[in-house]
């Protein structure tokens, strides 16, 4: 069983208790925003930070925008992941998709995000905004997911095995000639 975090009291102020969490990678929480697209929009592909030149439409365009660090407690940080979805429609005539099709995809973006979090792996991601804006054949929507973290899970001995997992991974995938 994975270990929870455990709030010493309803205080905000208090310093988070208990074994520390394991920390999950942004590219674990990319594939889980893609995968919930994916499972939105089943019939349409799911682009993960660029789009290719001739994309198909409807597609989503999912990037990773940035990660900050915020103040939980004096014991506790969260990691915000901002994402920004965009959606794009058939083009019209002029340049232009069918707004009220836009509309309808931009509320069912929305719905994915509407239950306040969105699991990744063994963790769920607290969603702590999420807006949109609409332009001619897409919308663009910006998600941020945060998650809260032990302030020690930051000290090198923490992240070590981590990042060795991670190179491991890395040099593997390069090597193809296996």
């Amino acid at each position: 069983m994975k270990n929870l975090w455990i709030l010493s009291a309803p205080n905000p102020n208090m310093p988070l208790r208990g074994p520390t969490q394991t920390m999950i990678t942004p590219d674990e929480i990319t594939a889980a925003v893609s995968g919930a697209l994916r499972e939105l929009f089943p019939e349409e592909p799911v682009y993960e930070n660029i789009a290719p030149q001739d994309f198909l439409r409807p597609c989503n365009l999912m990037e990773l925008t940035g990660i900050a660090l915020g103040e939980i407690s004096p014991g506790g940080v969260e990691l915000l992941y901002t994402y920004r979805i965009t959606d794009f429609v058939e083009e019209g005539q002029y340049n232009n998709g069918p707004l009220p099709l836009l509309d309808l995809r931009t509320m069912l973006l929305l719905g994915l995000f509407a239950k306040g979090y969105l699991k990744a792996g063994d963790r769920a991601l607290k969603v702590r905004s999420c807006t949109t804006v609409r332009k001619l054949d897409l919308t663009e929507t910006t998600a941020i997911l945060s998650l809260a973290y032990n302030r020690t899970d930051f000290d090198s001995a923490a992240v070590l095995p981590m990042m060795e997992q991670l190179t491991l991974q890395t040099n593997t995938k390069e090597d193809t000639s296996i």
